[in-house]
């Protein structure tokens, strides 16, 4: 992409662009003197997005007449002196809206997106890989729209002393914006949050390169990544992305350990991260959770793309006897989309535990084996 094309301003949004925009917003209400008043109207969606942002808020609470942060949970929580927090309903639209709106009489910016609950495939990094449609601007007409809209849609949650404050920032707004000024100012704006997007998708890319050059959390084996890269990758333990789960567990026929070489077992299992690479966007991961036991994950599928990736990594790890080191094998499996935090691994281990039950039974060997089988000898017909 041409480094000197601007940020878009409104339209697609992806989070890493948003989150620039907005810290942008929250400096320049960090810079505000003076004794104009001044709100400030946050959505955070989810309280642990707010938390990274809290001494930030601690300190324009200091400089504003209100300070709102508005989030989805099930109490109250705890914000720093100043800050207002109004707690938002599971199935209200604020809570799917990602928003900064400052406004004073001679300033105004805003940040409004609505999260898409998709995420751009090409990304590397989850959190920044999400996707909104909104708008991002320093205009102070439209920061003055949108403190009032989300005042109205606080309605009554808001306690009256910061509504009548929030009342008499937005009746001080009398003089016309300075227009010129604001596209001015706003032009250099997008032109260097673009430029930060896309050196920070750079650095993001680069340091996942080295992360895999260096082995870290990675498998040695397969280059497939480990369990331990699931709390960074995945981030602040929130439901807002939809996550689907392929987990697989692969039977060799005959234990590869026993019939086969050291280099057998290995190249085996590189062959099957293979088929498992080839089902990944960027923005997905594949992990080695055991020697027998693989998981994907595909942010924002569907639950027909999840489908047909397990058919096809199904009948692939089939053909693998075909080939080197041909060592026979199939596989059990089980898919789910979810938005539970932490994922839902020992359940779906428990499904395959119990499709691994149906598959090796009547068990060959043991002394459970040696019961059946005892039984199972009376009931075989005699041959001469």
């Amino acid at each position: 992409m041409d480094e000197t094309v601007s940020a878009t301003r409104a339209g697609l949004l992806t989070k890493r662009l948003l989150v620039i925009a907005s810290h942008a917003v929250e400096q320049a209400a960090l810079a505000h003197v003076g004794t104009d008043p001044m709100v400030v109207i946050a959505m955070f969606q989810r309280l642990p997005y707010f938390e990274r942002e809290s001494k930030v808020y601690a300190n324009i609470a200091v400089r504003a007449a209100a300070t709102v942060v508005g989030m989805a949970d099930r109490t109250r929580p705890d914000l720093p002196p100043g800050v207002t927090p109004v707690l938002l309903r599971k199935n209200e639209d604020l809570t799917r809206e990602w928003s900064v709106a400052v406004l004073s009489p001679s300033f105004g910016a805003a940040v409004i997106a609505q999260d898409l609950e998709d995420v751009d495939p090409q990304r590397t990094r989850l959190e920044a890989a999400r996707l909104f449609h909104g708008r991002w601007g320093l205009r102070r007409d439209e920061a003055y729209a949108e403190v009032v809209r989300l005042r109205d849609a606080l309605g009554d949650r808001l306690p009256p002393v910061v509504r009548h404050k929030i009342d008499e920032t937005l009746a001080s707004v009398s003089e016309p914006a300075s227009v010129v000024v604001e596209q001015c100012t706003e032009a250099a704006f997008r032109r260097l949050v673009g430029a930060i997007d896309r050196q920070t998708e750079k650095s993001s890319a680069i340091l996942e390169d080295t992360a895999r050059d260096h082995g870290i959390d990675r498998d040695p084996d397969t280059g497939l990544h480990t369990p331990s890269m699931l709390a960074s990758w995945l981030g602040p333990s929130t439901d807002t992305v939809p996550l689907g789960l392929i987990m697989l567990k692969v039977h060799p026929l005959t234990d590869p350990h026993e019939q086969h070489d050291v280099r057998a077992v290995i190249h085996t299992g590189q062959n099957i991260a293979e088929l498992l690479r080839a089902e990944l966007r960027p923005v997905d991961r594949a992990i080695r959770l055991t020697e027998s036991d693989f998981l994907l994950i595909k942010p924002a599928a569907s639950e027909d793309m999840l489908a047909a990736s397990t058919t096809r990594i199904r009948e692939g790890v089939s053909d693998l006897t075909s080939m080197y080191p041909f060592v026979p094998m199939t596989c059990t499996s089980t898919w789910m989309l979810t938005r539970r935090r932490p994922l839902p691994l020992d359940t779906m281990r428990s499904q395959l535990d119990i499709a691994t039950a149906h598959l090796e039974w009547p068990p060959v060997s043991g002394t459970l084996a040696d019961h059946i089988l005892s039984q199972t000898d009376q009931l075989l017909p005699a041959y001469w």
